[in-house]
């Protein structure tokens, strides 16, 4: 990234939150459970024009998802843009957004799944940090999961630069007794794979990298996965986080488990923890796509140390 970092502003009550589609269609009536939840917790809701737009698997044209996106960016009254859910189709929204508009009008922008590619981009293109956290999908399930939520509304509305989140879960697969850091990039494996040559792709020398997967077989995630070590991607980064893979087939993989597969694809020597709930989980830790954070991989317990806020402090 060649521009300085820039922070948005917290979310507070009352403050207006924009839903709009980037990718797949959403059901109508989730779109309303989605706008219900924003207004019970006390936030005012702007509905893109065309958030329940739908042509075929996407949630109509790439012009007017990209200029409802640019449309939240512009509305003064927006703190919070949610897209509604994922699906497919982000990417083609890179080319259309105006980057320099966006730094100049910092929003809090959150999103994993197939909106992790916009995030990634915003904050590699204008210098605004994003969050790899919920979407409108988890806000409109019957039942929001409790640690998603407070955690979620405790990143977009205060500093947390400084707090500790302890990974009893976590697997340290590689890199026990380091401490790694670095700015934060990534998300949505074969999503993030689609930036790889692209002017979109965020810098990955020192970063600690977030790879998630879902509904893949292991065969198509070693596909992806080599990709990008061929591309070099792995040689540069401070730490790779894989995320607890949803409904991944083994299939006839010549490894024994999941963290084998993984070493053996990624090969190098950077850190590797494994089974971090941040992707296609329901419950999700937040990260700020472009923030730093430390792993420290000394004890029993790996522990994640936010190093930077996803907002301005006040």
């Amino acid at each position: 990234m060649g521009t300085s970092t820039v922070w948005p502003v917290a979310v507070q009550l009352g403050d207006a939150v924009a839903i709009v589609s980037t990718s797949s269609p959403v059901a109508r009536a989730d779109l309303d459970r989605l706008v219900e939840y924003f207004n019970d917790r006390g936030y005012k809701v702007k509905v893109a024009p065309g958030a329940d737009a739908a042509t075929g698997y996407l949630a109509g044209s790439a012009e007017q998802r990209a200029a409802d996106l640019m449309a939240a960016f512009a509305d003064p009254a927006v703190r919070l843009i949610v897209p509604a859910t994922g699906g497919i189709g982000a990417a083609q929204l890179l080319n259309m957004l105006d980057y320099e508009f966006i730094r100049a009008n910092p929003k809090v922008f959150t999103g994993m799944s197939d909106p992790s590619i916009l995030g990634n981009a915003i904050f590699q293109c204008s210098g605004v940090v994003t969050l790899h956290g919920p979407s409108g999908y988890d806000f409109f399930q019957p039942d929001v999961n409790a640690a998603t939520e407070t955690a979620f509304w405790q990143i977009v509305s205060s500093t947390v630069a400084g707090q500790e989140v302890n990974g009893e879960q976590w697997r340290v697969i590689r890199g026990v007794g380091t401490q790694p850091t670095g700015h934060v990039v990534g998300g949505h494996l074969r999503t993030i794979r689609t930036l790889i040559g692209t002017p979109w792709m965020p810098e990955t020398r020192g970063a600690v990298l977030l790879l998630e997967e879902v509904f893949a077989p292991w065969v198509r995630i070693e596909q992806a996965l080599t990709h990008l070590r061929l591309a070099g991607v792995f040689e540069q980064i401070a730490a790779l986080i894989v995320g607890v893979p949803v409904d991944c087939e083994q299939g006839d993989a010549p490894d024994q488990d999941w963290d084998e597969m993984i070493l053996r694809c990624v090969g190098g020597t950077c850190p590797v923890v494994t089974n971090v709930e941040f992707g296609h989980t329901p419950a999700k830790l937040p990260f700020v796509i472009g923030g730093r954070v430390t792993l420290d991989l000394w004890g029993a317990t790996p522990t994640l140390r936010y190093l930077d806020s996803l907002v301005a402090a006040s």
